[in-house]
């Protein structure tokens, strides 16, 4: 899952070229071939938290993946491919997604395989002010406590679905084209492969196999989850704008049936991100979205994010941009998380083509926790590099 929205700092940038490059590129058969890319962030971070857990105040961290995407063209223009992502660091799954799909121009996309829920593809809301340090996307690092996301928390991403995308004027992935997207989701089980957890594995409670091994087995945590989202990307004059909606319906496994019973958990997102051209590559950004979802334990979260960005010239090298983010979050229920109050500015640098500098400080405000001594302040600040190739 890549972790940072790259093209939130250009929205519609050389769109028209792109997508005639692609659409060229489909008017003749092209045999299989693999391609490499990936990124790789690495950072120092700092927090001052109250109460501190035991935790350290400073640390390096860092985050990084390498990309396998393999693409061939049909004579008819139909277009096979898949993606594997491996983590190029030790975190808990070293095989992030893994895909395939088959997309034609004027019918659309499928995809199946391990990878990210279509909500989590299709979001739009508050720019991206520092890289992974987002309020639409994060990544391994964040020291964020309780961190804002704004994304589904009963969401199983990176767990094999079926995707279905409809037809629009942009090629898939690139949200650089104008038009309206559709797309909708289906996972059976919260699996992301069949070594997740080893086959062998017990339920101590149910007494029923756990995880993700062979065959069919007994799923672990959420189940049967049905997926939407919509976007429309378009231009008017120096003014670009993104609309996203999101649905999200997914079953909660409940301890055992005796006790506490699956339930079905639904939610409902909506979000925008308006970029005005100013002229000479620079832009300003303003974004932002809302979230209403049935969350386990918490049974309710409501929550709201905006932001805004100035850019002096897009992506190129020499580009400065500052940024601001703002969340509020809160939650009702017996085993709330608690509600959220944050706040990040951000500065970031282009460097060259595929290498961004970015420093950062922030506060995470969280009240009224059901757990004793969870209520936590934190300031942090970050500074780092990210490279993308």
């Amino acid at each position: 899952m890549k972790k940072t929205l790259l093209l939130q700092t250009a929205l519609v940038a050389a769109a028209g070229l792109f997508v005639a490059d692609i659409a060229n590129a489909q008017t003749k058969e092209v045999p299989l071939g693999v391609t490499v890319g990936g990124y790789y962030t690495q950072l120092l971070q700092y927090q001052d938290r109250s109460p501190q857990a035991g935790q350290s105040d400073h640390g390096v961290k860092q985050d990084a993946e390498i990309y396998f995407n393999f693409r061939g063209v049909l004579a008819n223009g139909t277009v096979i491919g898949g993606r594997v992502e491996l983590e190029a660091g030790a975190y808990g799954d070293q095989i992030d997604e893994a895909y395939m799909f088959i997309e034609h121009a004027e019918f659309g996309r499928v995809e199946a395989g391990s990878m990210d829920s279509t909500t989590t593809k299709m979001i739009y809301g508050a720019p991206s002010a520092l890289p992974s340090y987002s309020t639409t996307v994060q990544s391994e690092y964040s020291a964020v406590y309780n961190a804002p996301l704004m994304r589904f928390a009963n969401n199983m991403d990176d767990t094999n679905h079926i995707n279905l995308f409809s037809a629009s004027n942009r090629y898939f992935g690139s949200k650089a084209g104008k038009g309206l997207q559709i797309g909708a989701g289906y996972s059976p089980d919260n699996c992301q492969d069949l070594t997740t957890v080893a086959a062998t594995s017990v339920n101590a409670t149910t007494g029923l196999q756990n995880g993700c091994g062979g065959g069919f087995f007994t799923p672990t945590g959420l189940e049967q989850q049905f997926n939407a989202a919509a976007n429309y990307i378009e231009s008017f004059g120096a003014f670009d704008v993104a609309l996203y909606a999101g649905y999200n319906s997914v079953k909660v496994i409940g301890a055992g049936a005796a006790t506490t019973p699956s339930s079905r958990e639904s939610g409902k997102q909506g979000g925008a991100l308006f970029t005005y051209n100013i002229g000479d590559g620079s832009s300003v950004q303003v974004g932002g979205a809302i979230t209403d979802e049935d969350v386990t334990g918490a049974r309710e979260r409501k929550g709201w994010t905006a932001g805004a960005r100035y850019l002096t010239n897009g992506a190129a090298p020499g580009s400065v941009g500052i940024g601001f983010e703002y969340a509020d979050r809160n939650e009702k229920g017996a085993a709330r998380a608690g509600d959220l109050e944050y706040w990040h500015v951000g500065l970031t640098y282009q460097v060259a083509a595929g290498i961004l500098g970015f420093v950062g400080v922030g506060v995470a405000d969280t009240t009224d926790t059901i757990t004793a001594g969870s209520n936590a302040d934190q300031t942090f600040g970050v500074v780092g590099l990210s490279l993308t190739f």
